[in-house]
């Protein structure tokens, strides 16, 4: 199942896969440029470490894209990421049908899938 995060005002449009490994947000994924006051010292570092490494890089149109695909540990650290901000990526991520990362991968139990 794919999984999409989307903030249209800030321009973000990621994509990606929830696996046994963590989640991969795929290459062409567009990430917003700046972070937010919230982000925290840390998560600012992190972020920052991914645009020198090659995995995010500047374009044109003032965001950040994925230059290749990329596994995180967590589907909130892959949010956060794109949001440049602190995010539940059990709960940004949604499936083309709407439901939640969560709901796919936690509920299924209770027939949301």
């Amino acid at each position: 199942d794919r999984f999409y995060l989307r903030n249209a005002s800030q321009g973000v449009s990621g994509e990606g896969v929830y696996t046994s490994e963590g989640f991969v947000v795929f290459a062409g994924s567009v990430a917003r440029l700046g972070d937010a006051k919230s982000i925290g010292d840390t998560n600012k570092r992190w972020r920052q470490k991914l645009t020198e490494t090659g995995v995010m890089s500047p374009d044109e149109q003032g965001h950040l894209v994925f230059s290749k695909d990329h596994l995180f540990t967590s589907p909130s650290g892959a949010a956060m990421a794109l949001l440049g901000r602190r995010a539940n990526g059990w709960t940004e991520w949604k499936n083309r049908n709407g439901l939640t990362l969560h709901q796919v991968q936690r509920e299924p139990a209770e027939g949301n899938v």
